[in-house]
């Protein structure tokens, strides 16, 4: 009988597992995680072996998701032998076979990875590049047990006509970039390398171009590209002198404009001989972040105010947000003569938990001077700041003494002289 229990306990500790998987897996709907990729298709140069492509992965359930990641053929198709096909982090170099994604939301961005396909080097003796044509494979994101399906999105690669016998006895021009992508906010300036080496059999001078295009693969203006030597920061180039079976670096200085959205933006580079002869292009990315930007001023515009020794003068303070993010935990605070009274109003500082590009604060204070303050003019700067920026503002305010001093004086005079009048009146009776 004991057996039978022990037997039947088991038994129904297996169907509460089961069930708990199911009720888990059930949870787990095929929308919650959507890839998202701006290029699907594209063609290798004829001695590009590498290319990296940006995918991100959005959580739009409310809790986060284990996901796995795969490459594989389409039915019926196999992958050229020797090509490495994989899902690496976006800034570090190791690959990745299964990832957490946190639920996207304002505060969390997708989860921005690297899809890289790497064919042999053009220099290998025993590897034959497969003929011209489409070469598709598949991506899919699912959960650990394969369960669910959430995303399966179909890239292909396109390897173009290889080139005449003439031109391949004429060499090769490569270009190379280190680290193609970057991230930062609008408000610095960045720096790219990229590696130029000729293979063309002569020495050869070479033109520099690069745009910028959005997420949409738009062009966007005022941007500051400048192309640098790799020594030398005085010197901005457009052209450069390579010699044959040697390598220049070149560095590409890239800067936003302070109020770019945040985004990710692609910087083409082209590198071409004249009469593009030989023409390669390097895509680098730059992720733009949000960062706030605090402007304080008066709300009137003005800097100066009146007040009297002892009492209380009222301004209000206006904050401006001119950055691209929120700004959050903002402070208060001023430096003042000493026993000088500084006091922002409590419910206007409550409402600094956030404030947008969209909004302003105007925040009540008053600046008392004491008592026996010497009349003149007295700086005192007002200083709003937190993690990310800081403003101040220089008020110059202009000190008088109260008039009740100037009354009482003449009360006092007007007493004195009243009764040295009635001493020498008394005084002259006698």
């Amino acid at each position: 009988m004991k057996a039978l229990f022990r037997t039947t306990g088991s038994l129904a500790a297996v169907v509460l597992l089961l069930m708990s998987v199911a009720a888990v897996a059930s949870a787990q709907e095929a929308s919650d995680i959507t890839l998202d990729s701006p290029f699907r298709s594209f063609e290798l140069g004829v001695s590009e072996v590498r290319v990296d492509l940006d995918v991100k992965l959005r959580n739009s359930a409310e809790d986060r998701r284990l996901v796995k990641l795969t490459i594989e053929a389409l039915p019926g198709e196999e992958l050229p032998e020797g090509w490495a096909i994989a899902v690496w982090n976006r800034f570090f170099d190791y690959k990745i076979g299964e990832l957490l994604v946190e639920p996207t939301t304002e505060d969390t961005p997708p989860q921005n990875l690297r899809l890289r396909i790497a064919l042999p080097a053009t220099d290998d003796e025993d590897y034959e590049r497969p003929p011209a044509g489409d070469y598709p494979f598949v991506l899919n994101v699912t959960s650990p047990d394969g369960s669910v399906l959430y995303e399966r999105a179909v890239f292909t690669v396109t390897l173009p006509e290889a080139p005449p016998e003439e031109d391949e006895e004429a060499g090769s021009l490569i270009l190379r970039s280190s680290f193609p992508v970057l991230s930062g906010p609008a408000t610095s300036r960045y720096e790219f390398e990229v590696v130029i080496r000729n293979e063309t059999g002569e020495e050869r001078s070479f033109d520099l171009k690069a745009d910028v295009l959005n997420e949409s693969l738009e062009p966007v203006q005022n941007w500051q590209i400048a192309f640098l030597p790799r020594f030398g920061d005085e010197k901005i180039i457009s052209t450069i002198s390579v010699p044959n079976n040697l390598t220049e670096n070149v560095k590409v200085r890239v800067t936003p404009p302070r109020n770019t959205p945040p985004g990710d933006y692609l910087i083409p580079v082209t590198v071409s001989s004249e009469g593009q002869v030989y023409e390669e292009i390097s895509a680098l990315t730059l992720n733009i972040r949000g960062q706030g930007s605090l402007s304080a001023t008066t709300d009137t515009g003005l800097l100066n105010v009146d007040a009297t020794a002892g009492s209380a003068a009222s301004i209000v303070l206006r904050l401006w947000n001119l950055g691209t993010a929120p700004l959050t935990d903002i402070n208060l605070s001023a430096d003042r003569p000493p026993d000088w009274k500084v006091t922002y109003s409590r419910d206007a500082v409550d409402e600094l938990s956030d404030l947008s590009g969209e909004n302003w604060a105007d925040i009540a204070l008053t600046i008392e001077p004491p008592g026996d303050a010497v009349p003149g003019d007295y700086l005192v700067t007002l200083r709003a700041s937190n993690a990310e920026s800081t403003d101040t503002v220089e008020m110059r305010v202009t000190v008088t003494q109260s008039t009740i001093w100037g009354w009482l004086g003449i009360v006092l005079v007007l007493s004195v002289l009243g009764g040295l009048l009635g001493l020498f009146v008394r005084l002259g009776r006698r």
